[in-house]
C-alpha cells in the first residue's frame, strides 16, 4: 500500500517490488548463519543485525516524511523513493541476520545435560514460533490501522521504536547470556614451548587431516538433510496460498459475520489464533490422547520431530482439499445468485495453522538438533529458506496454470472473476501435490538415520 498510495507506483511494480524485497528477506538468513557459524558467533551477528535493522526502518519512517513532489535528477519522488528503498533493504539485511541466529542463540542458552533445560528447551521452540506468529497480528490490528487512518510516518516511527527497544533490551541482557565463540575454519593454536618444530609440523598435520575429516562428516550430515529439506519447499508452497488464493476466494465471498464486516486479508490474523490453539492442543489434548490410545513414543515421550513434520504435511493436503470443497460451494452458490458467508474458510485456515504448526515447529527443532555443531546457525536458516522457495515455487505454479488453462474462450482456473473460473481445481491440485510430498517424505523420512537416538525413526 504504501509503495502504491505515497511512492505512487503501479499495481505491477508494486507487486515485483514486494516480492523481490519478499524473497530477498527469506535468503538473507542463509548469509547471516554462515558468518554467524563462521566469523562472529550468534551474539555479535544478532548485535549487529539488529543495529542494521533499526538503521533500516529510521530510513523508512523518514521516507514517509518526505516530500513527494521532490524532483532530483529530472525524477519525480526520487528523494523518497531512494530513502524508502535503501531503508527497506537494510531491513531485509538486518532481519537476515537475527532470523538465523536468534533462535540458535536462545537455544544455546539450555544445558542439554540437565533434564529441566532439555524439557524448557523444547517448549522454548514452540513458544519462540508462536512470538514470530503473534508479530503480525500487532501489526495488522494496530499499526496498519495507524499508518491508513493517521500517518504513515507515525506507523513506521512506533515500529521503529520496537526495534529500538528490542536493540537495547538485548544489550542490557548481556552480562546473563551463555555466549559460544564460533570454531569453523578457526586453525588449531599449537605451542612449541613442549615440543620440538618436527612434532609441531606433526601435530600441524594432523589437526589438518582431523579437521578434513571433521568438515567431510558435516558435509554427509548436511547432504542427508537435503531430501527432508526439499520436501518443506512444498509445505511451504501450499502455506503461501494464505496469502492469495484465500484471500481471492474470500473476497467472493459475503464478508459480514454476525453483523461484523470481516476483510478477506484479516482472516491470516484468525489463522494465527489458530495457531495458538493448536500449540496449546497439541500438548495437552492430542499427545495425551495419543498415548491414550496406546501409542507409544521414545525419547522425552512425545512424537519425534520427524513424525510431527509428517503429520502436518498431511494436513497441509487436508487444508487444500477443505478450500477445494469449499470453493465448490461457493461456485455452486454463485450460479444461483447467492454469496456464501466468509465463515466457511474458516475450517481451511484451521488445518492450515495446524499444519504449520506441526511443520514449522518440528522442523526448527528438527534442523537445529540434527546439525553439526559448527553449522547450528546455517541449518536453522535453511528452514527458514523454504519459505523463499516455496514463494517462488508457488508463483511458478501459478503461471504454469495460467499457460495450460486460460485460452481465448476460457479465463481459466485462476479468473479475476473467480465466478468464471475453478479455483477448485487448483486447490485440488495443490491438495494432489500436498499429498504426493506426504509420501514421498515419509519414504525419505523412514530412511532417515536420525544424531540422536532421542529422535524415533517413523514407524
Amino acid at each position: 500500500m504504501y509503495l502504491e498510495t505515497v511512492l505512487h507506483g503501479s499495481n505491477v511494480a508494486s507487486a515485483s517490488n514486494v516480492t523481490l524485497w519478499f524473497g530477498t528477506s527469506y535468503l538473507t538468513p542463509v548469509f547471516g548463519a554462515i558468518i554467524a557459524d563462521a566469523f562472529w558467533g550468534n551474539y555479535n551477528t544478532i548485535l549487529v543485525s539488529l543495529a542494521i535493522y533499526l538503521l533500516g526502518m529510521i530510513l523508512v519512517t523518514l521516507s514517509a516524511f518526505l516530500p513527494t513532489d521532490t524532483v532530483l535528477g529530472g525524477s519525480s519522488v526520487f528523494g523518497a523513493h531512494t530513502v524508502a528503498f535503501v531503508g527497506l533493504y537494510l531491513v531485509a539485511i538486518g532481519s537476515g541476520g537475527v532470523r538465523s541466529s536468534l533462535l540458535t542463540f536462545g537455544a544455546e542458552q539450555f544445558d542439554d545435560d540437565n533434564a529441566a533445560d532439555r524439557e524448557n528447551k523444547l517448549s522454548f521452540f514452540s513458544w519462540f514460533y508462536l512470538c514470530v506468529d503473534f508479530g503480525p497480528i500487532v501489526s495488522g490490528l494496530f499499526i496498519v490501522w495507524i499508518q491508513e487512518n493517521i500517518s504513515w510516518g507515525l506507523g513506521f516511527g512506533i515500529s521503529t521504536a520496537c526495534i529500538a527497544l528490542a536493540l537495547g533490551a538485548f544489550v542490557l541482557a548481556t552480562p546473563m547470556y551463555k555466549r559460544s565463540t564460533p570454531t569453523a575454519g578457526k586453525a588449531s593454536v599449537i605451542s612449541d614451548s613442549e615440543t620440538g618444530l618436527e612434532a609441531i609440523s606433526e601435530e600441524a598435520g594432523s589437526s589438518q587431516k582431523l579437521r578434513a575429516a571433521t568438515k567431510a562428516e558435516e558435509f554427509k550430515t548436511l547432504l542427508g538433510l537435503l531430501p527432508i529439506w526439499a520436501t518443506s519447499i512444498i509445505v511451504s508452497s501450499a502455506y503461501t496460498q494464505m496469502n492469495t488464493t484465500f484471500i481471492q476466494q474470500g473476497s467472493a465471498m459475503n464478508v459480514s459475520v454476525l453483523s461484523v464486516q470481516v476483510p478477506p486479508a484479516s482472516m491470516g490474523s484468525f489463522e494465527v489464533v489458530c495457531v495458538l490453539i493448536w500449540v496449546l492442543l497439541y500438548g495437552h489434548v492430542i499427545v495425551p490422547a495419543l498415548r491414550g490410545c496406546g501409542f507409544s513414543f521414545g525419547g522425552d515421550g512425545e512424537p519425534s520431530q520427524l513424525q510431527r513434520m509428517g503429520a502436518g504435511r498431511l494436513l497441509m493436503a487436508l487444508a487444500m482439499a477443505v478450500a477445494a470443497l469449499v470453493e465448490m460451494k461457493r461456485l455452486g452458490s454463485a450460479a444461483r445468485g447467492e454469496e456464501i458467508t466468509i465463515a466457511w474458510q474458516i475450517p481451511q485456515y484451521f488445518f492450515l495453522a495446524g499444519a504449520e504448526v506441526l511443520c514449522y515447529i518440528a522442523q526448527l527443532e528438527f534442523f537445529y538438533e540434527e546439525a553439526p555443531e559448527t553449522m547450528k546457525s546455517t541449518c536453522t536458516s535453511l528452514a527458514l529458506l523454504t519459505i523463499a522457495l516455496g514463494s517462488y515455487l508457488s508463483s511458478f505454479i501459478y503461471a504454469i496454470v495460467a499457460a495450460f488453462t486460460a485460452t481465448a474462450d476460457s479465463p481459466g482456473w485462476i479468473s479475476d472473476n473467480l465466478n468464471q473460473g475453478h479455483l477448485d481445481y487448483f486447490f485440488w491440485t495443490m491438495a494432489a501435490i500436498s499429498a504426493l510430498n506426504f509420501v514421498v517424505y515419509s519414504v525419505f523420512a523412514r530412511n532417515y538415520k536420525p544424531k540422536s537416538q532421542d529422535y524415533a525413526l517413523m514407524t
